[in-house]
């Protein structure tokens, strides 16, 4: 394989290029299991889901401590694609509840 079939930040192989085109951050969360329930949720509903770590590069698991430099949202960022993210976000909000921040719009 070559550099262009490898995620640059991770390493892993990229997937075949997805009937969605654009993607959008629907909202963050704090630590690593919230993260993957989120994205068990979104998954069991259908809905394509990615979740990223900003904490650093620790890979999947990320940090689980907030940033020292850098103050706002939670380290896991939950994207889907634009044409899912309100029923992402209701989903999200029915089951993660308080323990995830809504992206707020612009």
């Amino acid at each position: 394989m070559d550099d262009k079939t490898k995620c640059p930040d991770c390493g892993n192989d990229l997937q075949p290029e997805s009937e969605h085109k654009c993607w959008v951050v629907v909202g963050y969360v704090s630590d690593q299991m919230t993260a993957d329930y989120a994205k068990e949720v979104l998954d069991s509903c259908e809905i394509p889901v990615f979740v990223h770590s900003r904490s650093g590069y620790f890979g999947t698991v990320g940090l689980t401590l907030p940033s020292f430099y850098k103050s706002g949202a939670a380290p896991f960022e939950i994207s889907v694609p634009e044409e899912l993210i309100e029923e992402a976000s209701q989903i999200l909000s029915e089951t993660l509840d308080d323990r995830w921040q809504k992206k707020e719009t612009n």
